[in-house]
C-alpha cells in the first residue's frame, strides 16, 4: 500500500526514521532502569542475565531470609546498614537476604572487576502477618489488610460494627507499641447510628396531717403572776410550718386563759411521663437537657453573694457500640429533677430551693427495638410526730389540749425503660406544630379560642378520631 501511496525515495527515508526511532526506544530501556511502583515481599528473588546491574526494590519482614539467584559470580558484596540487613553468601552466585532491624537500606553485588551486578534497594519492616492472622481469628467477619511501614502499621478494609473496628486498633496498638503507630482506615459496614428513647413514668401521691392546741394563761394577784403555756413545734415530719390556726380566750377575773387550735390536712398527687429521644453514632456519646438553671448561693466575696447554677428538667446522656451480632451496648445515664421547697432552707433573706431528682445510670447490652426497665422504685414512707407536755400531755382525752400530731404518708412508683433502635433514613416526620393553628381575632374575641377549632365543618374527606379542635383537661 505504501508503495502505491508514496515515491521510492520518500519510502527510503521513512524506513530511516523508523530505525532510528527504534534505536532511541531501545536505549533508553537500556538507560532508564524498572522501578516497581512499591517494594514487594517475596522468599524467592531470581535476578536474569537481562537485569544484570539493574536496581531491584525488594522488603523484607523483620527476622525474615529471603533467597537471592544473581546471574554472575560475586567477589564483594557491599551493605550500607548492616544493622539493618545482613548478606550470607552461600555460594557465588547464591545470596541468603536476612532483615536484621527495621529500617532502609541498600546492597551492592559486584563481581571480580568491580562492575556491578545488581543493587538491592531494601526496606526491612515489623512483619505483620502474625498480626493479620490475629486479628482474623478474633474478628471472623472482618475484612482487613494489614500493613506496615518502619514501626507503622496501616489498617485498611471494612468490618462488620463499630466495636470490631475498636477491637482491631487496640490489637494492632499492642503490635505497634502505641495508638500513635497505628493508622485506622477501616469502614464500618452496615447501619451505625442509635436512636435512644428512654420512657420514665412516676406516681406519687402524700397525705399530711397536723392537729395541736397552744395553750398559754396567767393570773393575777396583786404584785404576783404566773403563766403556762404550751407551744408544740410544727413542721418536723411534714416539713409544713405555718398550719391553718383558729385562736380563742377566756378571762374570768383576773384568770386570763388564751387556746390556738392548728390544724392542716394534705393531700398531693404527683404525675410525671417524660421520653426523652436522642440519637447518636456507635462509640460516641450524646447528651440532652430539656429545663433550666437556677441559681444556688455558695458563698460571699467583699459583700457580693457568689451563686452557681445547677440544672434542673430532664437529662439523658448516653453511649451506644454497635456490635457485630446485632446487640447494642449502651451506657444510659438518665435523670429527672425539679425544684421544690420540701428540704430547702432561708439564709440571709434568701430562700434556697432544694431539688427533687430521680436518675438511673447503668450499662446494659438489647437488640435494636428491644425494652428493658433499668431503674424501678416502689416506695411507701410513713412518718409521725407527736409533741405535748410532760406529764400532763399523756393523760386521756384531757392531754389532747397539751399535745400536737403530726402525720405523713407518701407513696411512689417510678420505672424507667430505654428502647435502642438502629436509626435509617426515612421519609419527612408529622411535626407537633404542624397540628396548631392560632385562632383569628374574631373567634378569640367572641369565642375566647385560643385555637382554631378544626374538625368541624366539612372534612373535604379527611376523618378524625376521638376529642378534636378542644383543649381537654
Amino acid at each position: 500500500m505504501l508503495k502505491k501511496l508514496l515515491p521510492s525515495n520518500h519510502l527510503i527515508k521513512m524506513r530511516k526514521l523508523l530505525r532510528i526511532f527504534a534505536i532511541v526506544i531501545m536505549g533508553l530501556g537500556v538507560l532508564m532502569p524498572t522501578i516497581p511502583a512499591f517494594a514487594q515481599k517475596i522468599s524467592h528473588l531470581r535476578i536474569s542475565s537481562a537485569e544484570r546491574g539493574a536496581t531491584q526494590y525488594l522488603q523484607v519482614g523483620l527476622n525474615k531470609s529471603v533467597i537471592v539467584d544473581l546471574p554472575a559470580k560475586v567477589s564483594e558484596v557491599i551493605v550500607s546498614q548492616p544493622n539493618v540487613a545482613g548478606i550470607v553468601m552461600r555460594s557465588k552466585q547464591r545470596a541468603i537476604l536476612q532483615g536484621v532491624g527495621v529500617g532502609d537500606t541498600n546492597i551492592f553485588f559486584l563481581d571480580a572487576k568491580g562492575a556491578r551486578i545488581s543493587v538491592l534497594e531494601v526496606s526491612v519492616v515489623a512483619d505483620a502477618s502474625g498480626l493479620a492472622a490475629t486479628i482474623a481469628s478474633i474478628l471472623p467477619g472482618a475484612k482487613l489488610k494489614v500493613e506496615t511501614f518502619g514501626e507503622r502499621v496501616v489498617l485498611s478494609g471494612t468490618v462488620r460494627s463499630g466495636d470490631d473496628m475498636e477491637k482491631a486498633v487496640a490489637i494492632a496498638a499492642q503490635f505497634a507499641g502505641g495508638m500513635d503507630n497505628v493508622a485506622n482506615i477501616i469502614q464500618v459496614e452496615g447501619a451505625q447510628q442509635v436512636l435512644l428513647k428512654v420512657t420514665i413514668a412516676e406516681v406519687g401521691r402524700e397525705t399530711v396531717k397536723q392537729l395541736g392546741i397552744n395553750l398559754s394563761g396567767n393570773f393575777n394577784t396583786g404584785s404576783l403572776a404566773t403563766a403556762m403555756i404550751s407551744a408544740p413545734t410544727y413542721g418536723g415530719a411534714s416539713n409544713v410550718i405555718a398550719p391553718n390556726s383558729v385562736t380563742a380566750s377566756l378571762g374570768v377575773g383576773n384568770l386570763a386563759i388564751n387556746a390556738t387550735l392548728r390544724a392542716l390536712e394534705r393531700r398531693g398527687a404527683l404525675r410525671t411521663l417524660a421520653e426523652p429521644t436522642l440519637s447518636a453514632l456507635s462509640g460516641q456519646s450524646a447528651e440532652f437537657l430539656a429545663g433550666g438553671e437556677f441559681p444556688v448561693p455558695t458563698g460571699v466575696d467583699n459583700g457580693q453573694v457568689l451563686f452557681e447554677f445547677k440544672k434542673f428538667g430532664v437529662e439523658l446522656k448516653f453511649t451506644p457500640t454497635v456490635k457485630s451480632n446485632g446487640i447494642i451496648a449502651l451506657e444510659v445515664d438518665a435523670k429527672v429533677s425539679e425544684p421544690t421547697t420540701e428540704g430547702g432552707f432561708n439564709a440571709g433573706g434568701i430562700t434556697i430551693p432544694a431539688t427533687r431528682e430521680r436518675k438511673a445510670k447503668t450499662t446494659v447490652e438489647l437488640r435494636t427495638g428491644s425494652t428493658m426497665a433499668i431503674a424501678g422504685l416502689i416506695e411507701e414512707k410513713v412518718r409521725a410526730q407527736i409533741n405535748s407536755l410532760p406529764g400532763i400531755g399523756n393523760l386521756p382525752i384531757l392531754g389532747a389540749l397539751f399535745r400536737s400530731r403530726d402525720f405523713v404518708r407518701s407513696e411512689t412508683e417510678l420505672l424507667i425503660l430505654v428502647t435502642p433502635i438502629l436509626a435509617k433514613s426515612g421519609g419527612p416526620i408529622d411535626l407537633p406544630t404542624n397540628k396548631m393553628v392560632l385562632a383569628g381575632d374574631a373567634e378569640a374575641i367572641f369565642l375566647g379560642h385560643i385555637e382554631k377549632l378544626y374538625g368541624v365543618g366539612p372534612t373535604n374527606g379527611v376523618q378524625y378520631q376521638g376529642s378534636i379542635g378542644f383543649s381537654l383537661d
